[in-house]
């Protein structure tokens, strides 16, 4: 094939710029006259309306299943309390006949409105409901969902976790983070063959807004043997690098087989990833100075052990990613990062997964330390409406902090299926600025 077109860019400077491809066998071959010149009467020639071409985008961090994605969810993107409950009542069998949904934002609801299993009690008395807050940091479940949890009225959290009680003192349903466990526990487990047809159209979903590779932000390990059997079958729609689940129970037979920056073609699996906090539409998200309610967020570890983990694993020649949002999260992981060997972390470059509320004195640490900072700008447009309710003013002034990250590395990405794909709503809110 021959591409025509009179602005063409060779990379992301902006100074490589030719007017002529020549592509064989999925490769470029030649660029600008060789190109031309080369090219046979039976090439295929392109010539494309565009204002310009560039190579293919990439987003650094999304999930191609799980958190929540299931064939049969129901998606509540935007919707206030009446149309989410109307969007529920059509829900079709599930797994078990659970009811799920993904993409709640409470935040959409009037203030008057709180969320109660009892609503959805009215609904479903029989059916166990799940439904994911839109940042998969929270759960809003029913009276049924509870009980084939074991989940007692009496549970009290771990300091990573927070189950809300009404007025009345009891639970309404809504669990963060730590507290999901024992709903999420109970759920029945998605097949392969669920999971893979969920990747296929989150990766078709990807292709269709110019992204052609991308990092998987966390895997089980259960699930790289589907990556590598369809990689290894030629039928990777993405360049995928993958992040492995720095908890997964099975962690250790990725430990043994150690990282593979090859892997299978088209697919990397080097990387590990934990969470150090929750998020801040949950307020989970882990503060130095409290929320305005006066709580701080949850942290998912006990202290030091990502100081300790981090280290060792960058000695075994993995790199690590860190889910870290709250400013009191991200010193955390960049004090793990520093703790760890010079060699080791100047060749791996560790990543800060959000990196999106950093104090002034924890700036300048990530190209100190060699740590990419891998942004979602596309998280400012749905948290403007509601981060000045829960912080004060000066955590306002750390949130999004993103000019001030370079001479950093910095790595964009959407968070799908949590935020919005398209990398060009990302590009335009990180320019603007703008909700």
């Amino acid at each position: 094939m021959l591409i025509d077109h009179p602005r063409i860019y060779l990379d992301a400077s902006g100074f490589h710029i030719t007017d002529a491809l020549l592509v064989r066998d999925g490769r470029i071959a030649a660029t600008g006259d060789d190109a031309r010149h080369g090219a046979t009467p039976d090439d295929e020639v392109l010539r494309p309306d565009a204002t310009c071409l560039f190579p293919a985008l990439g987003d650094a961090h999304v999930h191609l299943w799980g958190l929540g994605l299931r064939a049969a969810t129901i998606d509540l993107r935007g919707m206030d309390s009446e149309q989410a409950l109307q969007a529920l009542r059509g829900a079709p069998s599930g797994a078990d006949d659970w009811v799920f949904a993904i993409n709640l934002d409470e935040h959409n609801f009037s203030s008057d409105q709180r969320l109660s299993r009892r609503e959805l009690d009215q609904l479903f008395p029989d059916r166990p409901v799940c439904i994911y807050r839109v940042d998969r940091h929270a759960l809003w479940v029913n009276s049924e969902a509870l009980r084939r949890s074991d989940f007692e009225e009496r549970y009290v959290p771990d300091e990573d976790g927070a189950a809300a009680r009404g007025d009345d003192g009891e639970l309404t349903g809504y669990l963060v983070d730590g507290a999901m466990e024992p709903i999420l526990d109970t759920i029945p487990e998605t097949t392969i063959d669920e999971d893979r047809r969920v990747f296929f159209e989150s990766a078709r979903r990807l292709r269709e807004c110019g992204v052609a590779f991308c990092t998987i932000a966390r895997s089980s390990v259960e699930h790289l043997q589907m990556l590598r059997d369809v990689a290894s079958g030629d039928e990777l729609p993405l360049h995928i690098d993958v992040l492995v689940a720095g908890t997964d129970p099975r962690l250790d037979e990725c430990l043994r087989f150690g990282p593979d920056p090859r892997g299978e073609p088209g697919l990397q699996v080097a990387g590990i990833k934990f969470y150090a906090d929750g998020a801040l539409g949950s307020q989970g998200a882990h503060l130095l100075s409290p929320y305005r309610t006066g709580e701080r967020g949850l942290r998912m570890h006990p202290p030091n052990f990502l100081k300790k983990r981090i280290p060792e694993l960058m000695d075994w020649g993995w790199q690590i990613g860190v889910h870290a949002i709250g400013d009191a999260a991200a010193r955390e992981v960049l004090d793990a990062f520093e703790a760890a060997n010079d060699a080791a972390r100047n060749q791996l470059r560790p990543r800060l997964e959000h990196a999106q509320m950093l104090a002034d004195a924890d700036v300048t640490r990530l190209a100190e330390l060699n740590t990419i900072a891998s942004i979602q700008p596309i998280h400012l447009r749905s948290d403007v409406p509601w981060a000045p309710q829960f912080l004060h003013e000066e955590q306002l002034a750390h949130l999004y902090r993103w000019r001030d990250l370079f001479p950093a590395v910095v790595a964009a990405g959407s968070d799908y299926p949590i935020d919005d794909p398209n990398p060009w709503h990302g590009v335009a809110t990180a320019l603007t600025r703008k909700g």
